[in-house]
């Protein structure tokens, strides 16, 4: 059976937006194109009348929006958290287009909440927020002049989101949130650094690649409770030195 993809599932997640323009401009998109959960991070108010303007008849959504202080709080029971770059480098790839991630997002739309997070309009995302992201979508445009205004880039976005369709299968995995995922990539730092494979004094740049390697890899709450006990199960072993004993439950 064809299925749209879930729009209910989706947040749009703006960091750190300076211009209540550009908010008011997402806000008519998103209704536009059938999406309904925006969130602000530590940035212009929702409220402001210029955001109003440019909502033109979405204010609704403006009145709705969430609020936090920082991305980590607002991602943390998203199952999917997908980061929007327009730079390249070693640890922004891969770089998936709209389209290519709207066929990821969708046979997981059903039972997740997914969050789009957009940096603010002149630098973007930081590497450590993106490190947050499980995912990264970079919209092709021209070489010479590749970055789109804030409410251009997330119109996109929400338009290949809302057209296309695809066979849902019947049963989605439950992925573990952001919260869950954090706990267990600061788990497996503390235990890497344990067992000697992390520089104690530089963790963050090997742990970079590998909650890359985890994050494609959307794991459901299942997977990350058996690699927590495979965390603590090192860590026993650390501490007592002794192979071939299981740690008394």
């Amino acid at each position: 059976m064809k299925q749209t993809i879930n729009l209910d599932s989706i947040s749009i997640v703006l960091v750190r937006p300076k211009f209540p323009e550009n908010v008011g401009s997402i806000a008519r998109a998103m209704k536009n194109m059938g999406l309904h959960r925006l969130t602000i991070v530590n940035g212009c108010s929702p409220l402001h009348m210029n955001a109003y303007k440019l909502a033109s008849g979405a204010e609704e959504m403006l009145e709705r929006a969430e609020e936090y202080f920082t991305l980590k709080e607002a991602v943390s029971e998203i199952g999917c958290v997908v980061g929007m770059t327009s730079r390249k480098g070693q640890e922004r790839s891969p770089l998936l287009t709209p389209k290519a991630l709207v066929k990821k997002l969708l046979p997981i739309s059903r039972n997740n909440p997914i969050g789009l997070v957009f940096g603010p309009e002149r630098e973007g995302l930081t590497n450590g927020e993106l490190s947050l992201c499980n995912l990264l979508v970079k919209i092709p445009s021209s070489e010479s002049f590749p970055s789109l205004n804030l409410a251009q880039a997330a119109m996109v976005l929400c338009y290949e989101l809302f057209q296309f369709n695809a066979t849902v299968p019947d049963r989605a995995p439950l992925l573990a949130s952001s919260g869950d995922l954090e706990r267990m990539f600061e788990h497996m730092e503390r235990t890497l650094v344990g067992i000697g494979f992390l520089d104690p004094k530089h963790p963050k740049t090997m742990m970079r690649v590998l909650t890359r390697i985890f994050g494609r890899s959307h794991l459901d709450e299942r997977e990350v409770r058996i690699l927590q006990g495979i965390w603590s199960q090192m860590d026993w072993h650390i501490r007592n030195k002794v192979n071939g004993q299981r740690p008394k439950v």
